[in-house]
């Protein structure tokens, strides 16, 4: 799908939008795209504790204007046209970040709705970020190091509480792939720790004079 290595959008809130046409890749999904199978890809990151929420949102959004090909909307245009386009903008249309309501389906309802509500390709960007906090007890017999576990009576079964946040990345496909958005969730991470994540410099080996042995 698009990547994020496009020109960028013009500066200066007096010039118009700047328009990039489809891809081909993006053209051909665009034209295949039907209301009753969103095309939808949904990255889920399991965090062990619990995040600042204007802390989040202020990183995420200035990780989107670092990554500037990311802010676009599909042009407006009439329903015949044959060629489509994306517009650039300055700022986000909507809210991307939001906090759904904890609860014991939290996680359920979140991953039924990155599969079958797909972020708006006309509203800059499309794509949103779902942060599910205290999912609420599940019982069962999952459960994962992040989960805790707690007796519910003598002889009644387990009940595990979640005690970690799961960020959902929903993404419109047609839009963008998983890699893009990935490198603008890597942002927001370092932006939001305070800390460089890009990778380390390889270790340096040093080489050893030995001794000639006749």
């Amino acid at each position: 799908m698009t990547a994020l290595q496009q020109p960028a959008r013009a500066e200066g809130p007096l010039r118009p939008a700047v328009r990039v046409p489809f891809p081909v890749v993006d053209e051909v999904a665009r034209h295949c795209l039907q209301e009753e199978e969103p095309e939808t890809v949904h990255i889920e990151v399991h965090l062990p504790g619990r995040l600042d929420a204007g802390r989040l949102r202020a990183a995420f959004a200035q990780a989107l204007r670092r990554h500037p090909r990311i802010l676009m909307r599909e042009a407006p245009g009439r329903w015949y046209r044959r060629r489509y386009e994306w517009e650039l903008t300055a700022e986000p249309d909507v809210e991307v970040v939001s906090f759904p309501a904890p609860g014991r389906d939290a996680l359920r309802d979140a991953r039924t709705r990155a599969l079958t509500e797909a972020p708006p390709l006309s509203l800059s960007p499309p794509i949103r970020l779902e942060v599910v906090e205290g999912a609420g007890p599940v019982e069962g017999s999952e459960a994962t190091d992040a989960v805790g576990v707690q007796p519910r009576g003598a002889d009644g079964p387990q009940i595990r509480t979640a005690q970690g946040t799961v960020l959902f990345l929903t993404i419109n496909h047609t839009a963008l792939d998983g890699p893009a958005c990935l490198r603008v969730l890597a942002t927001a991470a370092e932006l939001y720790g305070g800390r460089d994540n890009s990778p380390a410099d390889p270790p340096t080996r040093t080489t050893e004079s030995r001794p000639v042995t006749e």
